[in-house]
Order: structure tokens, then sequence, then C-alpha cells
């Protein structure tokens, strides 16, 4: 680049000398020469109108954390204690989230690709392959064909070979020591599948582009209410909520502010290995931040306290895809979306989560049967209510009636000025509520396919997916669920059963029919939607005939007796005998076992220990969920999975016929699986009987007979 007028005056002097060089350059620009009457040279002014901005690194890249940390302590930020409204909070965030990232981006450095190492065997048959091929085609000899048909299969050969060395060296080398063993495991236990091609009503979807799009569209139906009207709720809600959004809270004083040491608590217990929002800030960053931005944080959800005002910039999810197994994989609706929100905005939920928590166990809001989401209790506390009850009603010779329950959408269409009217109602303080409403309110979404983003699509109605808040949120939206005297209610989280026992089944069947109108009726009033087709029933007894019972209905619809039921992850067999239960247990851990079976199989190269500690991580946990609950069952019918267990140790130690299982197990110092799921259940029926919930309490204690089947009949076997 050089100026239009001359830069230099005299005799036998160029026009103009000043050049200026530049690489990558990008318009505008203005070049000017400046007129300096002291000197026969003129000065250059150039004028660049660029906005700076550091470029993204993407693929892989080596960050200096030291780098990192330096380069944030030097920035002159605003002082956050200065914020006043929500405008000036959500500007402020926005800031810190880009000066952190470049931050990181000024601290990382591309990795270069490893290069493809060739064995040399491989390339000298290439090249001779090669030129027998190029000879034949000139010649077409006969003989040069199968010359380049055995060096083909020469070249096949020597490449399995090669891999197969390759994968044995590579399971000699793992050990626990440095995390490496489950590195090199963690792909053979997923397997993720591309999309394909999607169909929908507006054509098919074949780039990654229109793929994001169209998942995103039918993400969009997913996340609205549903259409049932109740006006009388309707008005009730609307002006309840209404009239606290207008309410202006004179005091905004907290009684209990957030504090840096909960901030740092937090931000320790982030697992590294989580993927990141939209803001592409990881929890690696954040535990790298220097200790100035840990008050910087705690005053930022000191303001959304304050405020009353979640930032918008933390709204925004990203979706994965996840498919559903054994849907069809060109349909939208067979994926399952998983959000990735931001690793900053979860910090505040642990700490508005903390206060909601407490206000609730301090006024004892959450009923007793929702086991779902809370400190202590699992899946298999829930399961052991529902065993408890048909067994305890089997050893009074009572039929138990069960009716399990499918909620449509239960996560994605919750009300949500339903859900801030219940949170009035049960007393929760406003800050909390205005922060929730807040949070809840113009959340929106955007789908990622291989690195590409949809449209940015809003979120009408539900409790944001992947968020630490949402669970609670949706275990307080149904927590008023009717109740009856003569049956019993079971909940974790959406999954809910109802139960009722008598002699009669015409008293089971008005008992649940009964409860199943009231419920109706709530499900209506707060725009829940049952899935009547998907929803099952079964009565348990030890009769032979079901055809006898009289149905039940809902929503002006018969719900059928079934054989058996699942629940919870267990199938429930009329006659709770468990052997359903069990060959769906010896089906899924051997379909599991099939993904390991490159570095578990009898002659793998890997290590006994390393097999055994994949084993008891992975595979053996599929056999043993909830075994307190089933674990009484006939030695005839635990056999069943008894067997998988140890064909999988015999495998794993690859011993001959003649060696008992004893003699393996006590060799490798390894307990049988009796002896293991004893020590589970003995562990779990201790807590049990010091448990704080009033639905534990209640179920009954009673000491183990070998006459009635039983849970704690298991406990009998020590």
């Amino acid at each position: 680049m050089f100026p239009n007028s001359p830069t230099r005056y005299g005799t036998f002097s160029a026009s103009t000398i000043d050049l200026a060089i530049t690489k990558n350059f990008l318009y505008p620009f203005e070049i000017h020469s400046l007129p300096e009457m002291s000197s026969d040279h003129n000065p250059v002014l150039i004028n660049f109108f660029l906005t700076y901005s550091l470029p993204n690194i993407s693929g892989k890249f080596a960050t200096n954390w030291n780098h990192f940390t330096t380069t944030l302590n030097k920035l002159d930020l605003q002082n956050p204690y200065c914020i006043s409204s929500p405008s000036q909070l959500d500007e402020y965030v926005c800031n810190i989230e880009s000066q952190i990232n470049h931050a990181r981006i000024a601290a990382s450095k591309p990795i270069k690709p490893n290069t493809t190492y060739i064995d040399a065997r491989l390339t000298e048959l290439s090249a001779e392959r090669n030129h027998a091929r190029k000879t034949f085609q000139c010649t077409r000899n006969p003989a040069l064909k199968r010359y380049l048909n055995k060096i083909n299969k020469q070249i096949n050969k020597l490449d399995q070979k090669i891999e197969i060395n390759s994968l044995a060296t590579e399971m000699t080398n793992v050990n626990t020591e440095d995390g490496t063993i489950w590195k090199f495991v963690r792909p053979f236990k997923k397997k993720c599948k591309k999309i394909p091609p999607l169909t929908s009503l507006a054509g098919i979807a074949n780039t990654d582009t229109e793929k994001a799009n169209c998942l995103a569209n039918s993400l969009e139906a997913q996340f609205t209410v549903n259409n049932i009207s109740h006006p009388e709720t309707e008005e009730m809600v609307k002006e309840s909520v209404t009239r606290f959004r207008l309410e202006i809270d004179p005091d905004n004083q907290l009684s209990d502010p957030p504090l840096p040491s909960e901030v740092q608590n937090c931000i320790k217990n982030l697992k590294n290995n989580k993927a990141p929002g939209l803001d592409r800030i990881n929890n690696k960053m954040i535990k790298n931040l220097p200790k100035r931005f840990l008050f910087i944080i705690t005053t930022i959800i000191h303001k959304i306290m304050i405020l009353g005002h979640f930032p918008t910039c933390w709204k925004t999810a990203s979706v994965v895809p996840i498919y559903k197994p054994g849907k069809d994989p060109t349909d939208p609706a067979s994926y399952r979306p998983i959000s990735l929100l931001s690793s900053l905005s979860k910090i505040a939920e642990h700490i508005i989560l903390d206060r909601l928590n407490r206000h609730l166990n301090d006024y004892n809001i959450l009923c007793s049967e929702q086991f779902g989401f809370r400190e202590k209790l699992s899946t298999t506390h829930q399961l052991l209510r529902v065993v408890e009850y048909i067994t305890e009603g089997f050893s009074n010779k009572q039929k138990t009636g069960a009716v399990f329950l499918d909620i449509q959408k239960a996560f994605d269409r919750v009300w949500q000025d339903g859900l801030i009217y219940k949170l009035i109602n049960y007393n929760t303080p406003k800050y909390l509520v205005k922060i929730i409403d807040s949070y809840l309110y113009d959340r929106k979404f955007a789908v990622r396919v291989n690195n590409v983003l949809s449209d940015s699509k809003p979120i009408n109605a539900g409790v944001a997916q992947g968020s630490k808040i949402g669970p609670i949120l949706f275990s307080l939206y149904i927590n008023d669920i009717p109740r009856q005297f003569n049956t019993m209610l079971c909940m974790y989280a959406d999954d809910t059963a109802i139960l009722a026992r008598n002699k009669n089944p015409k008293f089971i069947n008005l008992a649940l029919n009964r409860h199943l109108k009231s419920l109706e009726d709530w499900f209506a009033k707060w725009k829940i939607e049952i899935n009547v087709s998907k929803t099952e029933a079964i009565i348990f007894s030890k009769d032979k005939n079901i055809l006898k019972y009289p149905p039940i209905k809902m929503n002006n619809k018969i719900i059928p007796w079934s054989q058996e039921c699942k629940y919870l992850g267990l199938i429930l067999d009329r006659k709770l005998t468990w052997r359903p239960h069990f060959y769906y247990l010896k089906q899924k851990f051997r379909d599991l076992t099939r993904k390991f079976f490159p570095i578990l199989a009898r002659k793998s190269a890997m290590s006994r220990e390393n097999k055994l500690l994949i084993y008891t991580a992975y595979l053996r946990p599929v056999l043993t969920y909830a075994c307190p609950v089933w674990g009484y069952a006939a030695k005839s019918n635990l056999k069943i999975i008894i067997t998988q267990h140890n064909i999988m140790i015999r495998n794993i130690c690859d011993v001959k016929w003649y060696i008992s299982n004893t003699e393996i197990l006590r060799a490798l110092d390894y307990p049988s699986f009796m002896e293991f799921i004893l020590r589970l259940a003995t562990k779990f029926f201790n807590n049990i009987d010091n448990h704080d919930n009033e639905a534990i309490k209640n179920i009954p204690a009673y000491n183990p007979d070998p006459r009635i089947k039983r849970p704690r009949n298991l406990l009998l076997s020590s």
C-alpha cells in the first residue's frame, strides 16, 4: 500500500519511497501523506477500521493454565457491586464470559494431530501390488492377475495381524494408576450412532444443518404446555401469579447471602469431564480461575438474589440428540434431548437449590412418598415399599392390585405459571420465587449435530433439562397429587404407581378406580397428560385365572390386566417369582458383555486383574441392581443370573472345565454372587431401620421366616 500523493520532494528523489506491506489484509483502510514543512520527507498515516478479536481454536489444543490465570489477573474489570439493574447484570455476565474465553484462547496452542504410522512391510507390499496392477493392465497376462490377487491377500492378512498386535500391546500397557484403563474401556461401553437422514413434514433432512433444524422443530413442539383447559384453575393461577409479579419488595437485604466458601466448595466438586454449554467455558477453566474471580462469581450470585433476575445468556441450552434404542432412526421424535447448560450457571443454581432445599426440609413440604432426587433415597427404596406391600398381602392371603401410570413428556410440559403458583402457596421465600420465575422465563435452546447449531428456539413449558434445580421443581409441581386412605402411592420423579390390596378383587377394583378418578381431575386441573395406552395394571395373586377380575378405567378407557409389569427397572410378575426379570437381566447382561468381548475374552491380552476390575465396575452392577428387593427368590430362579456371573469369571480366568467355581473364587479372593448381594442387602436393611423418611418407617418390621417369602429372607443366607 502507498499514498496517492508524494512523500518526498527534491530534484533527484523518488516520488514515493514509503510502502506498507500487510499479510491477510482486510478492507477498509485509509492511507495519507501528511504535509510536514520542516522536512523534505512527509510522514505517512495508515488507518485500519478493524474490530480486533482473538481467533477461535478448533480441534485439540493445549492450554498453559499459568498463562491463563495470569492473563485474567491483569484484567481491569468493573466492580460487580455497582450492578443495579437486570440489564447491567446481563451485560456484566456476558463480559466476564467473553474475557474468560479470550484468556483461554490466548493461553492455548493447537496440538498437531498424530501422524499415522504405516508399517514398512505394508508399504513394500503396496508398491509391489501397484506395479503388478499397472503391468497387468498393459499386458492382460493372467499370471499377473493371479499374482496381484495373492499380494492383496497378503496385505489384508498383514494389516489384520498388525491391528491385533497393536490392540494387544495397548491392552497390556493399560493400568489403573494413571487412569488409562478407563479411557481405553469407555469406547467399548457406548458406541455412538450417526444420525441418518431425517424425515419430517418439511421433507428429508440430509445435511447437518437440516438435521439440527429438523430436530429443533420437533423439540419446540415438545416443549409446550398440554392442550388441556380448566378455566377455574387458569383464572386462579393467573390472578395469583400476576399479583406476585407486580409486587414491589422494598427490602432487598438477604438474610442468607452467598459466601465465597460456598462457591469455592462447589467449584472443587466440579468434574473435569463434563461438557460445557454454549459459552464453551468448561469446568477445568473454572477451576483455574484466579482467586479474585471467586469473589466476582459470589457477587454475581448475590446480585441475582437481590434483583430476582437470572442472567439471560445462561438461559440458552445446547441440546445433543441421543437415539432411543428400538425406535425409528429417521423419525425426529426418536431422539432424546440432552441439554448442556453453562457451567457458571450451574454454580449459581447450586447455591439457589441449597436455599430452596433448606426451606423444603425445614417445613417438611415434600411428600414422603416422593423418593426421586432426594438425599438417602433411591429406586431400590421405592421398589422395596412396593414388594413389601405385595408380599405382606400374600402372607395374609390378600390380592394386590397395582396401576403404573405413564405421564406423557412429564418434565418437558410442566405448566410454568402453575409451578410458580404452587411455590407461592408453599410460602417459599419471595426472592427464591422471583429467581425461579426469571429462571424459567424466556428460555431457549439450539440443537447441535456434529458441531453445527440449529436456529434458536423458545421453550414455552417444562423445567430446564440438564439443570440442578429442574428435578426438585418437578417434584414440587406434582407434590399435591391426591392420596386415598385405602391405597398406597409410590413415586420416583414421574414414575407413579398406586396399589390396593384386599381378599376380594371387587374392593381392589373399587379402591383403584376411586383413586384414578381423583387423579383424572387433578391431572386435568394442572395440565398433565396421562398416556393411557402405556399405563399398565396388574393383580398380584396366586390365582391362575385373571380374566374374572373386574376391569379398571381411566379417561373412559379400560386398562387391561397384565401378566407382568415393569417399574423402575424391575419386571414384576403376578406371583413375584422374579423369573421373567431374571431372564430380562440375562439378556441385558449378555448384550452388554458382547460390547466388551474384545477385552474380556479368554485369549485377550489384557491382564486378569484389569479384566476383573472392568467386570466389577461395568458388568456386575447390571446383575445386582436392586438385589435387596429380589434376593429372596427361589434358588432355581436365582441360578439364571448366578450362571451368567460364573461364566464371566471363568472366561476372565481362562480356566479348564474341571476346575470348580468355588476353587476359582477362592484363588482370586473374589466373593461369590450370593455373598456379594448378601453383603449389599445387610448394609441396605441396616440403613433402612434407621431411616427418617415416614414412608420408609411405615414399611412393616418383621423377623425373616423361611416359610414366608419376603425380601428380608435374604438375610437368612448368612
